[in-house]
């Protein structure tokens, strides 16, 4: 039997050891390199895209509050017009009821005077009626001797047209 494969030969075990050092090398030179270098880019993709997630964050939170401001202000800018809008219409609401009321008071001055003006005319008829109805009575009278009865019921004649007459004034 031939044991020779199991026998350390030195030369075998150096040489083994060479190869194994030039694989190691070759692969670290040119393998590992170009493996380095995908892993780097792969982390500076990842934490590009990391830094860009925070950015936009940042920048979201920014808008958020930006967008916040503008809506508090545009709600206080809505309250102050609706507080002008309701100012200006209570003082046109208040022109109005002013210039109303100067109307009605120029109108009961108006029908006050109109009404003084017709009891005035109405008087100055009815005094002018009762002069004529005198003065009829007057004729009457010098026309014909009355008696005391006649005169009396004259009187009481002439005493109720007037009243008549001021009734229909």
């Amino acid at each position: 039997m031939n044991l020779d494969f199991l026998t350390i030969d030195p030369g075998t075990i150096l040489f083994t050891l060479i190869n194994t050092l030039l694989i190691f090398l070759a692969f670290k030179f040119i393998l590992f390199k170009r493996v380095d270098a995908i892993l780097a880019q792969r982390q500076q993709e990842v934490t590009s895209t990391y830094t860009a997630a925070d950015d936009a964050l940042k920048s979201a939170k920014a808008n958020q509050e930006s967008y916040a401001q503008k809506l508090a202000g545009a709600k206080d800018e809505a309250a102050e017009i609706i507080s002008r809008a309701e100012k200006k219409a209570q003082l046109e609401g208040d022109l109005i009821l002013a210039q109303a009321r100067t109307e009605a008071a120029d109108t009961r001055e108006k029908a006050a005077a109109a009404t003084a003006r017709e009891a005035a005319q109405a008087k100055a008829a009815l005094q002018g009626e009762i002069s004529d109805l005198a003065v009829e009575l007057a004729q009457k009278i010098m026309e014909k001797e009355i008696s005391k009865a006649d005169h009396d019921r004259l009187i009481e004649e002439f005493m109720q047209e007037i009243q008549t007459e001021g009734e229909q004034a």
